[in-house]
């Protein structure tokens, strides 16, 4: 169960960490395509598997879908080495601010998350 929700924390690290990549690696004109055709094929990877997974665990055993299951995520640590390989500007940490206003997710907090702290004031009626 630990390794479980051990996974599960990295793919919530991974998901503001993959887009902010995305936004800093493509160019404007075609980001929202690229965006857009990164999350058809997530969907699908994930709809394909999950499926494929849960047959094969019913079948087999669960032991030998979490062993399919890890071997292909292994197989894909080569490609994401080449990725990082390619030193894109998106690979590297541009400040050590925490928390400045920016565009970009991996350079700090876009303007429109900002939250107005101020209380609220009572409604008159």
């Amino acid at each position: 169960m630990s390794l479980f929700l051990c996974a599960t924390f990295a793919m919530g690290v991974m998901g503001p960490a993959k887009q902010a990549y995305l936004h800093e690696s493509i160019p404007s004109e075609q980001r929202a395509t690229v965006v857009s055709f990164d999350s058809l094929v997530g969907n699908a990877g994930g709809f394909v598997s999950q499926g494929g997974l849960g047959y094969l665990a019913r079948i087999r055993g669960l032991a030998d879908g979490y062993v399919l299951g890890g071997v292909a995520t292994v197989l894909v640590l080569p490609i994401l080495g080449l990725l990082r390989s390619r030193g894109d500007a998106a690979d590297y940490i541009a400040g050590r601010e925490c928390g400045v206003q920016s565009p970009s997710a991996g350079q700090g907090l876009p303007e429109a998350g900002l939250v107005d702290a101020v209380k609220r004031q009572p409604v008159e009626a």
